[in-house]
């Protein structure tokens, strides 16, 4: 399986960024979740380079996505918890997120608000990631050609997207950035 930037033919990159995954793939028996998770892991180290300031604003994303998550699954716990009875255990926890509920009803209140809120962030977010992930492949393809086109104005050379490495277009594209 093809896992660095540097064996990545441009064009194969390009692919990779419309969706199609089996580009990396090497050997029959490599499975889908790992080219998945390559094309994923090349994704991220092509927008490290290009944009760093931007991959951190994926991360912070990524992070906020986590922590929605983790809410959401607290929730469902304390839920269950107040289901067989260990209220005192729901209000030691609830104290330490910063609430001060004592009787069970207001317990169940607070935890279907932070339910709903957390809901309603991931609601937001999933929107959000619905809303980059709308580029179809030719609009991606297309994206590349320009920025292709660019490139080659702007270093006054040929770019063959046979040749160059999407590690080399990478950081053509971070120097002119600059």
């Amino acid at each position: 399986m093809i896992t660095s930037l540097s064996r990545l033919p441009l064009l194969s990159f390009i692919e990779l960024s419309c969706g199609n995954n089996e580009i990396l793939r090497e050997h029959k028996e490599e499975s889908i979740e790992d080219l998945r998770s390559t094309a994923s892991e090349l994704l991220y180290k092509y927008q490290g380079i290009i944009n760093p300031s931007g991959l951190e604003t994926l991360l912070m994303d990524k992070e906020d996505r986590l922590k929605v998550q983790y809410r959401l699954s607290i929730c469902k716990v304390l839920r269950i918890m107040i289901g067989i009875g260990a209220h005192d255990e729901v209000n030691v926890i609830l104290k330490g997120m910063g609430y001060n509920e004592t009787d069970p009803g207001m317990m169940i209140k607070r935890i279907d608000r932070m339910n709903a809120e957390a809901e309603y962030l991931k609601y937001r977010i999933d929107d959000n990631v619905q809303e980059i992930k709308k580029r179809t492949a030719d609009e991606v393809r297309a994206s590349f050609d320009k920025e292709i086109a660019f490139l080659m104005t702007y270093f006054k050379m040929n770019i063959d997207v046979n040749i160059v490495s999407a590690g080399v277009y990478a950081n053509m594209l971070h120097q002119a950035d600059k």
